[in-house]
């Protein structure tokens, strides 16, 4: 093992031996990626079920949905500041950014299973 291999903790050729900073670093990441397909998808089924006839049950959002863009850069907003917090998080306590990312990628879960069943009658034609 050379002097920079085992500065870094590394091991060459062998990719599953990673600092844990590097690994968390690398799930939050994967998680704001979820998260953000998750905000985009709510984003465009809000966006159908408003073009149906529909209304915003959420009363915080309710002024906010009816422009798309202003809706995305609110998503958007939401998404940096929850990269924020999680990073500081895990750094006070180690593994709080993935439970963090876990309830909320499961809460958005449910809305957009929710906005699913909201939406599938009307494309079915029911």
């Amino acid at each position: 093992m050379t002097a920079q291999e085992h500065r870094s903790g590394i091991l060459a050729g062998n990719p599953v031996c990673r600092p844990a900073n590097e690994v968390i670093d690398r799930r939050i990441t994967e998680f704001s990626l979820i998260l953000a397909a998750l905000f985009l998808l709510d984003i465009i089924t809000t966006e159908l079920i408003l073009r149906l006839g529909g209304i915003e049950l959420n009363p915080l959002m309710a002024g906010v949905v009816t422009s798309p863009l202003v809706h995305l850069a609110i998503k958007a907003g939401t998404l940096l500041l929850i990269i924020i917090v999680s990073h500081f998080a895990e750094s006070k306590v180690k593994g709080s950014a993935i439970a963090f990312y876990c309830v909320i990628i499961t809460h958005y879960v449910f809305v957009i299973v929710n906005n699913m069943f909201v939406l599938i009658p009307h494309v079915a034609g029911l």
